[in-house]
């Protein structure tokens, strides 16, 4: 019988739904049936949320105050989600589990407990001294990679490089090949612009920095289609036309896989020497605490950390 992976799972922001997730999730059989877990985070949060945590290993982050409040951005919070990260991303390069799944954080306590990085992948980077990183959305048959993350609209087009391009689409690949199994990935970039600039008639970024990138990654033996408009993209990547896209900016990767598979969406950080997946939502402040948080994605998250960590390659490690 081929044994569980052990994967390390950590409550995020205390103060938003993670410890509800976390407590739902990992009563579920079918998650037990696919992994060891080994909670991370502080005990005291569960009991804040009156979600009690199921009889499964636990590695407890002290600090909370019983009466610590929920539903807000707060320094406290902010620290206890920093040092949890911590001591996980500690046993990860200490081979001490097979993947990490991380409950969501918030900007705002990050900025708080004076992290120096807007969320985890950021932090994930720093911790693990790798560059570049990317982050992959999934939902279901549907994968996005986002070229920017969280940059204002306005500056998306001066973070939108060849160079940015290039690793990205390099990640992708490994990606693609090594975990998802497929020797020939098909992926297809996403222009910035309506209708991908039409020729340049309504914005340039697609002639200027995204053709240069994919002359390069075409010659170094990268299949690639676009840039082609995002509106048409998605559709036929359902339809299974491509197997992964790179969108240029946040939301035009995440409407469309949270419209096509909400329960499903799953971020991964591409690049790291090891697997990590997170639900593909917020800290949901607004529902903190009420017993109301949907914990199917964190399950979603749990079950493809599970599947990728099987693969017969260290399946994130800057190359391809």
């Amino acid at each position: 019988m081929t044994s569980k992976p052990r994967i390390v799972i950590t409550l995020g922001d205390p103060a938003g739904i993670g410890p509800e997730i976390v407590s739902a999730a990992l009563r579920d059989p079918k998650v037990l049936a696919c992994c060891q877990p080994i909670v991370v985070g502080d005990p005291v949060a569960f009991a804040r949320h009156r979600q009690p945590l199921p009889k499964v290993e636990m590695l407890p982050v002290p600090g909370l105050r019983k009466d610590f409040p929920l539903g807000q951005p707060t320094k406290e919070a902010g620290e206890s989600a920093l040092e949890s990260l911590r001591l996980a991303v500690g046993l990860m390069k200490g081979r001490q589990a097979q993947a990490l799944v991380t409950a969501p954080v918030s900007k705002e306590s990050l900025h708080l407990a004076n992290a120096g990085f807007p969320g985890h992948t950021e932090l994930l980077a720093h911790l693990c001294k790798v560059s570049p990183v990317a982050m992959l959305m999934v939902a279901g048959r549907m994968r996005a990679v986002l070229l920017t993350r969280h940059v204002p609209l306005a500056k998306v087009h001066q973070r939108l490089t060849p160079k940015s391009i290039e690793e990205a689409a390099a990640l992708a690949r490994v990606f693609a090949k090594d975990v998802l199994g497929i020797s020939r990935p098909r992926i297809v970039v996403c222009g910035l612009n309506p209708h991908a600039g039409d020729g340049g008639l309504i914005g340039k970024e697609e002639k200027t920095v995204m053709e240069p990138a994919l002359r390069t990654l075409r010659r170094q033996g990268i299949l690639l289609s676009g840039p082609r408009p995002a509106d048409s993209v998605f559709r036929d990547m359902a339809q299974g036309r491509y197997d992964l896209a790179l969108a240029a900016y946040h939301d035009q990767g995440m409407i469309p896989l949270k419209l096509y598979a909400p329960d499903q969406l799953v971020n991964v950080t591409l690049g790291l020497p090891f697997v990590r997946t997170s639900p593909g939502h917020g800290t949901a402040y607004d529902i903190a605490g009420k017993g109301r948080a949907n914990p199917n994605p964190l399950k979603e998250a749990i079950r493809l950390a599970a599947e990728y960590s099987k693969s017969p390659q260290p399946p994130f490690i800057k190359g391809g």
